[in-house]
């Protein structure tokens, strides 16, 4: 396909994902990450701190809005595009139009590449640094290859490492990989001889300090959580968390990419085994943890944008690509109903709650700020961070609170005894109910007011508001 189309279509994608980043509704775990943004620390709970920090920026300069929430996504993207430009650039030389704009629609138009290049979640951060470290070890590779060692990009790679590290815990994988690969291609083993690899090491290791006090101020729980609190899956037999990974795989990345990306894992000596050795090495990985647990499709972004930069010569079908194009034009339109205008399944049953926590916030604040006016309340709360974060994110105020059994980044900056005896209005919803155990925490509750949330005369989810008087911790 003429590369002119291409740019064309490439960029008419990038017009509809720059009009989505404003025009759909927060997503409740961005709304979470934006609140860490608002309570600074060396690190949390769930994830490392970069996405919290990143945030508290945008947050400082921006205020509570879209905008806010999601102007360092949009960077990011940015920065995405312009390091597929430079392997392209690196990889064709005078050609880079034909390898790049086969790859810039790929990109835009994979279902698992576009989502988490449009939400502030801290995978739109591994992304980039992801990219970063492919790009760096590529001309690392070649710089030695050619015979003068350019240690710049070594210590390039292990920045972005390491910052990747600092987005999502995953990101240690690149290190692992690169590690593995220096000792693998004998070209590269040298490295091993000079204090460059060694400061290299150091640099990425060194970036991870804030985590590593942290886990030490807080007896190792963010590890704990990342490596034991995962829920087991209950039939190990039955192998329905590798199936449901696999088949979650294909149909986020595409169908259609199965082949050029078979073929790229296939082909020899073209001087990329790094970033088969990411696939590979992510890939197996979560395939093992698969048969345990359950395992997110996105959780391995990285082996997917491993071969991503690669794959232009296996994309030279007009079929090949107009079936991506046409896949990922009708993944994006289903997502852009279903975050704009309303919950698809709501069309057949009664909704997801994923989909429909992106909805009437605006409609629960109003009606929290109403009971506020007419009863004594001392703090907001709801029964899970999923309600909390995006009634906080709409109310505009940081010290609403999740007071779910569940631990999560609230515990860390909520004092239960500091609210002691105090009332409490309390959030919640058909999925997240409130239990006997939290109405146990108050001295009396009392149910005070409901809100349906509806689209187009369906219902998507009933929020329920209670007083809880004398608050125990």
């Amino acid at each position: 396909m003429d590369w002119r189309i291409l740019r064309a279509i490439a960029l008419g994608l990038l017009a509809i994902k720059l009009v989505l980043l404003g025009a759909i509704r927060p997503f409740m775990d961005e709304t979470y990450y934006f609140l860490w943004g608002q309570h600074l620390a060396l690190s949390y709970f769930d994830h490392p701190p970069l996405i919290g920090w990143t945030q508290w920026v945008a947050g400082s300069l921006f205020g509570w809005t879209v905008f806010g929430l999601r102007a360092v996504v949009a960077l990011t993207l940015l920065g995405d595009l312009v390091l597929l430009w430079l392997f392209a650039r690196r990889l064709a030389g005078d050609g880079w139009r034909e390898t790049f704009w086969p790859l810039a629609v790929v990109f835009l138009a994979s279902p698992i590449f576009f989502a988490l290049s449009s939400v502030a979640l801290p995978d739109h951060l591994l992304v980039l640094f992801s990219l970063a470290t492919l790009y760096a070890v590529e001309s690392f590779r070649q710089s030695v290859e050619a015979g003068a060692p350019r240690w710049r990009w070594l210590y390039l790679g292990a920045l972005a490492i390491g910052l990747a590290t600092l987005s999502k815990y995953t990101g240690a994988l690149l290190g692992v990989a690169l590690l593995a690969y220096l000792v693998a291609v004998p070209s590269l083993r040298r490295s091993f001889r000079s204090p460059h690899l060694c400061l290299a090491g150091f640099l990425a290791i060194a970036l991870q300090t804030p985590v590593i006090v942290w886990n030490l101020q807080h007896r190792f729980a963010s590890f704990g959580f990342i490596f034991g609190g995962r829920a087991a899956l209950r039939d190990l037999s039955s192998l329905v968390g590798l199936g449901g990974f696999v088949l979650g795989a294909v149909v986020l990345l595409s169908p259609v990419l199965v082949i050029p990306i078979g073929r790229f894992l296939l082909a020899r000596r073209d001087g990329h085994g790094f970033a088969r050795l990411v696939f590979w090495l992510s890939t197996v990985g979560f395939l093992a943890a698969s048969l345990v647990t359950n395992i997110l499709i996105h959780w391995n972004v990285i082996a997917y944008l491993a071969v991503l930069p690669f794959l232009a010569p296996y994309l030279r079908s007009r079929l090949l690509l107009g079936a991506q194009i046409v896949y990922g034009a009708l993944a994006i339109a289903v997502a852009t109903v279903n975050y704009t205008a309303l919950p698809v399944l709501a069309l057949v049953g009664p909704g997801d709650q994923t989909s429909a926590w992106s909805y009437g916030w605006d409609e629960v604040a109003a009606a929290v700020v109403d009971v506020k006016a007419t009863m004594p309340v001392d703090f907001v709360a709801a029964t899970d961070y999923a309600l909390a974060s995006p009634l906080a994110f709409e109310l505009r105020d940081p010290n609403v609170t999740s007071l779910s059994r569940r631990h999560d980044a609230y515990d860390d900056w909520f004092d239960p005894a500091a609210h002691k005896g105090q009332t409490a209005l309390i959030v919640a919803d058909r999925w997240r109910p409130l239990s006997t155990t939290l109405s146990a925490r108050f001295g009396s509750v009392e149910k005070v007011k409901t809100v349906t949330i509806t689209r187009y005369g369906r219902r998507i989810d009933v929020h329920t508001l209670y007083i809880g008087r004398d608050f125990s911790p």
